[in-house]
Parts: structure tokens; C-alpha cells; sequence
């Protein structure tokens, strides 16, 4: 009779258990006989392939998100702010003058951008840790979903990191040594942060409670630190000031984000920005579970004793908190989300501790955990597309090519204005560089209208609008498309375009 097994034998155990510890101590000569340097550049270059395949293959039945069309839009004239502060159009505008307007090329930028950050905080990491520590603080940033699984958009979100780490760095250098470029460098930075996302606003507060924090306060006032960080900040931010004095985009959208709840329902959102933040680092927090840390080492994580650590918290917990601090005032829309450029230092934070020992041994692991989790979720892409070609909320980014492809096809010519569906146009701009959503003023250019089959209204105002333009050549045409995903064919979907030789007045976004 047999015996039904319910896991390995011990046999197994102890072969998977010699198996580990082989390839470990391969991992930890590696790290021994190749330069640090070498290594982190390994570590990025390895970062940018990986997580463009997962982007490619996970998001293969999805053409470009709706907030590169709307940079796209952006992009098109020279400003210093729009509805967002600048950043976003000007990388946009600068990294499309060389790619193509391809969505691999908009994933290459976000991926590349996130490869920057992290090179950062590693130096950053570098001037407060040693070796082993910087190295594992660089992986657990890796596992950081922020940096990888969640950084799908280019939008302003994901535009303030790098600039968000290297003002940390920078200040940090100053704070330490007082030198004049590193002052300016530190408030320079913080500026671009700035003009990246006024969540910005945070990381200035973090730097001000830091400022007048701790020993060495006095000596930091008394030289020319701080007037250069003020003076590197301004000269960058001024611009968007007296943009934003004359225009009212900015002002008209912060206005938006805010909300009137009733306090439970504010006390709940921000306790749900402060619980999302910690999920997102819990592989760091995992790995400070698994160092063992003593209470000594606690204590000292907690508050340490070395002034610059001491900075370095304060730099993290302030643009941390505040936020969610700030929503009990004056309830807005406040998401975890947010918090993409915040963790540069959280490495310098949970490691940085005399108290806890962290050797190539515990580095190696730690590599070795982080390498195995990122192939885990490499190769499991193709699933996440089949669930995203599968699901219907992600609807309106399935055919923004193929319908900009058809309406050029129609048109003949440059198209000037799109109006429609909203849900059906929003990505458009990204694979019609020279439109732009109408607003209902505009009086030349040709003007493209796409409903979808099931906007009714926006249908028989399409149509009837063609009727009455068919003498300047007007006209409408309904299309079928079907998406398809590793050999499986989507339901068709059904789209009317129409293409009018110029706007008429009254002619609203939406109709």
C-alpha cells in the first residue's frame, strides 16, 4: 500500500538547503572580487530589460495610457506650468524629439527614469553606509513596487524621483560640510522637484524641520548653506510662479483634488494613505525583520544618535506624514500613490544602525531573494496581460492606434482638434502629436470626432454635424476593431469617426 506525500523528506530538505547555501557563497565571492561599482551598474542595467519585458508583454494588449496623451498635449507648446507644473511636458517633448511616438518608447522612459532614481539614492545610501549596506538598501528599493509593478504612467508621480533623491543627496552633503555647491545643488534640485509636482511642497517642509533640527543647527545657519539652498530653489521655481500668476490651470485643478468629507470619512482616507505607504515598503521592512534587530537597534532606527541619520529621518517621516496631517485640515484627494519619489532614504533609515550587522553574507541573500522575486514577477507578465486584455477597465486604451491610424486615413491631412467620447479620446494626442481636445473656440483645422457605440449622443451629434459640413467634405465612417493576445482574439468593438474640415462654433469637447 502506498503513502501519500505531503512535502519533501528531509533528504530534500537538506539538498535544497546545500543548493542555497552554494549559491550564496557564489554570490558572496562575486560581490568580493568585483568592484562596487560594477555591480550596482549590473544591478541597472539589469533593472532596465527586465522591467521593460514585463511592461511590454504585460501591457501588450494596451496601447498608450491616458496621461501621455495628455502630456502629449502639453508638449506641444513651451510653458512653464500647465495643469501640472512643467516637468512631465518638458521630458515628454525632449525624450520624443529622439523616439518614436511608440508606447515601448514611452515604457523605455518611465523604466529609465526609475533606473536614474535609483542610481541616486544608491550614492545617496553611499555616503551614509557602508558597502553591504548600500547593496542590500538598493535591493529592498528594487522590491519597492513604486519603482517597478506600479510605474506604468508617465505622469508627475513618477517624473519628481530622481530629482526628489538627488535633492536629498545634495542637501545632506551640505548639511554635513557647508559647501556652497552642494547648497545650491541641494535647492536647485528641490526646485525641479518642484516644477516635477507640488507634492513637492512636503519635501520643502521635510528640509525646513530638518534645517532648525538638531546639534548642528547653529553652525548650519551661521554660513551660506541655506541662503544658497534658497537661492538654487528660487531661481528655478520663480518662473512657475509668475506663470502661474497670470493663468489659472493650476489653481483650477488644486481646487479640484480638494474634497468636502465628513471627518470619518477624512480620518479613514488618510488612514489609508499611511497604511498603503507602509505596504508598499514591506520587503525593506521585511528585511529588517529578518537582520534580527535588537531593542538597542530599534531605539536607535527610531531616533538615532548619529546627527545625520537623525537628518535622514526627519528627511523621510516629515514629507511623509504631513500629508496625511494636512487632510484632516483640509481634505483633498490624498492616495498612497503618491509617495513614488519619498523612499530614496528609507534605506539609510532601517540599515543605517551600528547596532545591526549586516555582512556579504546577508547582502548576498538578499540579492538572491530579490533577483528570484523580480524574475517571479517577469515571468508572470503574460498572465497579468491575458487579466488586463480580459478585463474591461482598461477599455478606452485598446484601440487609441488603430483609430488614430484610421483617421488620418480618412482625413487625408493634419488633424488640428478632437472631440468625442471622452474615455475614447484620451490617448489619442500621443499618436496624433499635432491635436488637441477641442474646446469649442477654435475656428480652423481639421476636426475629428470619435464616438463610441455605445454614446448615443455623441453618435447623432457626429453624424448630423457631418450632414451639415458634406459640401466641405465632411464625412463619417464606422469601423470595427478587435484586439488580440498571445494567439486569442478580443470581442470587436465598434467606433464611429468622423472627420469635419474645421470646428464649428459651440461645438463642445464632448459632443
Amino acid at each position: 500500500m502506498s503513502v501519500a506525500r505531503h512535502g519533501p523528506t528531509d533528504q530534500e530538505r537538506s539538498r535544497i538547503a546545500g543548493f542555497g547555501e552554494r549559491l550564496t557563497q557564489a554570490v558572496q565571492r562575486l560581490l568580493a572580487e568585483t568592484s562596487e561599482g560594477t555591480i550596482v551598474l549590473a544591478i541597472l542595467a539589469g533593472f532596465v530589460p527586465l522591467w521593460m519585458i514585463f511592461w511590454i508583454v504585460s501591457t501588450a494588449p494596451l496601447d498608450a495610457h491616458v496621461d501621455a496623451g495628455e502630456a502629449s498635449v502639453w508638449a506641444q507648446h513651451f510653458a512653464f506650468g500647465y495643469k501640472h507644473p512643467p516637468m512631465t511636458a518638458w521630458l515628454f517633448e525632449l525624450w520624443f524629439a529622439v523616439f518614436p511616438r511608440e508606447r515601448w518608447a514611452s515604457d523605455l522612459l518611465i523604466v529609465t527614469s526609475n533606473a536614474v532614481a535609483l542610481a541616486i539614492s544608491w550614492r545617496l545610501m553611499r555616503d551614509h553606509l557602508d558597502k553591504n549596506r548600500a547593496l542590500l538598501g538598493l535591493v529592498a528599493l528594487v522590491l519597492v513596487p513604486l519603482y517597478t509593478v506600479k510605474a506604468e504612467v508617465l505622469n508627475a508621480n513618477t517624473v519628481t524621483a530622481p530629482f526628489w533623491a538627488a535633492t536629498l543627496l545634495f542637501y545632506l552633503r551640505a548639511r554635513r560640510g557647508l559647501g556652497l555647491a552642494d547648497a545650491l545643488l541641494a535647492g536647485a534640485f528641490a526646485g525641479l522637484t518642484m516644477l516635477g509636482k507640488y507634492w513637492a511642497v512636503f519635501l520643502f517642509a521635510g528640509m525646513a524641520v530638518a534645517a532648525v533640527t538638531g546639534p548642528g543647527t547653529r553652525r548650519f545657519w551661521r554660513s551660506p548653506a541655506p541662503y544658497a539652498m534658497a537661492a538654487g530653489a528660487i531661481i528655478f521655481v520663480a518662473p512657475h510662479v509668475w506663470w502661474a500668476l497670470g493663468h489659472r490651470e493650476s489653481m483650477r485643478f488644486a481646487q479640484s483634488v480638494i474634497n468636502q468629507l465628513p471627518y470619518d470619512e477624512t480620518l479613514w482616507k488618510s488612514a489609508y494613505y499611511i497604511g498603503g505607504a507602509i505596504a508598499y515598503v514591506v520587503m525593506p521592512l521585511i528585511f529588517l525583520a529578518a537582520l534580527k534587530p535588537s531593542a538597542a537597534a530599534l531605539g536607535d532606527i527610531a531616533w538615532p544618535a548619529d546627527e545625520i541619520r537623525r537628518q535622514a529621518l526627519l528627511l523621510l517621516l516629515v514629507p511623509l506624514a504631513l500629508p496625511a496631517l494636512v487632510n484632516l485640515i483640509i481634505p483633498y484627494r490624498l492616495t498612497p500613490d503618491w509617495t513614488f519619489p519619498n523612499w530614496a532614504l528609507l534605506p539609510v533609515v532601517l540599515y543605517g544602525s551600528p547596532y545591526l550587522t549586516i555582512d556579504a553574507r546577508t547582502t548576498a541573500r538578499a540579492g538572491l531573494v530579490g533577483l528570484g522575486l523580480v524574475l517571479a514577477i517577469v515571468a508572470a507578465s503574460p498572465a497579468i496581460g491575458y487579466v488586463r486584455f480580459e478585463g474591461s477597465h482598461d477599455r478606452d486604451r485598446r484601440y487609441a492606434r488603430q483609430i488614430a491610424e484610421m483617421a488620418e486615413h480618412i482625413a487625408g491631412q493634419p488633424i488640428k482638434f478632437i472631440s468625442g467620447s471622452p474615455d475614447m479620446i484620451a490617448a489619442l494626442p500621443f499618436y496624433i502629436p499635432q491635436a488637441r481636445p477641442l474646446t469649442g473656440t477654435e475656428k480652423v483645422g481639421v476636426l475629428l470626432i470619435v464616438c463610441a457605440s455605445n454614446d448615443a449622443p455623441c453618435r447623432q451629434s457626429a453624424i448630423a454635424r457631418a450632414r451639415d459640413s458634406a459640401k466641405e467634405g465632411g464625412r463619417t465612417t464606422t469601423v470595427t476593431f478587435a484586439r488580440s493576445f498571445l494567439g486569442l482574439s478580443g470581442p470587436p468593438e465598434t467606433f464611429s469617426i468622423t472627420v469635419l474640415p474645421s470646428p464649428q462654433a459651440g461645438l463642445g469637447p464632448n459632443e
